[in-house]
């Protein structure tokens, strides 16, 4: 689409080294995007450390913001809406070569649920449609996405042309009866892929399932309980929320704990949390909805879900170890 090229011609212009927020400390990154980008959801970077957000925003068009390192506001993409009356963008994937994926929960009813592609040309195009809520995106070593879908309980296969789409996980553990309601939702595979992680949102879990040799998925099993975590440690809010999450090289697992504003680490045992950030004052977190590594920079939305979207913004910190590849 014209417009779509037109904003990623904005990206040419040289990035500017920026100083990152000191490590461990939770800080604002770029300005407010309660007016370009409002109620931001999913998070991406490319390889020259552009930062894409994107925009729940149930608009007739909503908007996938740019950053660059300097926290700039150099661009926004407009995806208008597909057979639903509105977009609402959640989940974003940047695979080189590719381009920058992104989830459309349109309305929340299937099959308005849709995953588009904005190539390196800035062409904006559906890549696959029939969800009732797509939310996160992962991709394995053969290039393969997995979807999300937090309504149907489901994890979807497919190439990055939409071909060979399957319900590559199908279980009532990927669903919820919990709050908020949305049970499959922030996907992550492990450094050595032999497991697809999934945050169960309203269940305040984070689940596994193992993959087999010939790439199908085995039987899904609980990695971590916020409510056994809690109960272990004598402490409250474990996993509230579990959203989007990421690992470290060192195999602990980075999420998203949205109920509790809070991005919490657990180790690779699933067993403990051994961190967990808030942020303080103006630079709290509000909702944190989804995270990406770049290096030891650690970038996230906060949704500013239950405050009408007042403080939509990204966050970002200074992490003691790299993010793990997410393209490999």
């Amino acid at each position: 689409m014209r417009a779509v090229a037109a904003a990623l011609a904005a990206l040419a212009v040289p990035l500017s080294a920026a100083a990152a927020p000191r490590a461990g400390a939770l800080a604002d990154f770029g300005p407010s995007l309660v007016d370009p980008c409002p109620f931001p959801e999913g998070i991406a970077v490319d390889p020259r450390g552009f930062v894409y957000a994107s925009s729940f925003a149930f608009a007739q068009t909503a908007n996938v913001c740019v950053l660059d390192r300097d926290g700039t506001l150099v661009a926004t993409l407009p995806v208008p809406a597909g057979a639903a009356p509105v977009a609402a963008l959640l989940g974003m994937l940047y695979v080189p070569g590719d381009g920058l994926y992104v989830t459309d929960f349109a309305d929340g009813v299937a099959p308005h649920g849709r995953l588009l592609r904005i190539d390196r040309a800035g062409t904006l195009e559906e890549v696959a449609s029939g969800f009732a809520a797509p939310n996160a995106i992962a991709v394995d070593h053969r290039g393969n996405l997995y979807v999300s879908d937090s309504f149907a309980g489901t994890i979807t296969r497919l190439r990055p042309d939409g071909t060979g789409a399957t319900a590559w996980a199908a279980d009532p553990r990927l669903a919820t009866a919990g709050a908020p309601p949305f049970g499959a939702n922030g996907l992550a595979f492990d450094p050595a892929e032999r497991w697809l992680y999934v945050a169960n949102t309203g269940d305040d879990t984070v689940l596994r399932i193992p993959v087999l040799a010939d790439g199908g998925a085995g039987e899904l099993e609980v990695f971590a309980s916020g409510a056994a975590l809690d109960a272990a440690a004598g402490t409250a809010g474990a996993l509230d929320g579990a959203d989007g999450i990421a690992f470290d090289v060192a195999g602990n697992l980075w999420v998203c704990a949205n109920q509790a504003d809070e991005v919490q680490v657990l180790s690779p045992g699933g067993d403990a949390l051994l961190a967990r950030h808030r942020g303080a004052g103006s630079a709290a977190l509000d909702f944190p909805a989804s995270l990406v590594f770049d290096g030891r920079t650690l970038y996230l939305t906060n949704l500013s879900l239950a405050d009408g979207g007042v403080n939509s913004k990204l966050s970002a910190m200074t992490t003691p170890l790299p993010g793990a590849p997410i393209v490999r």
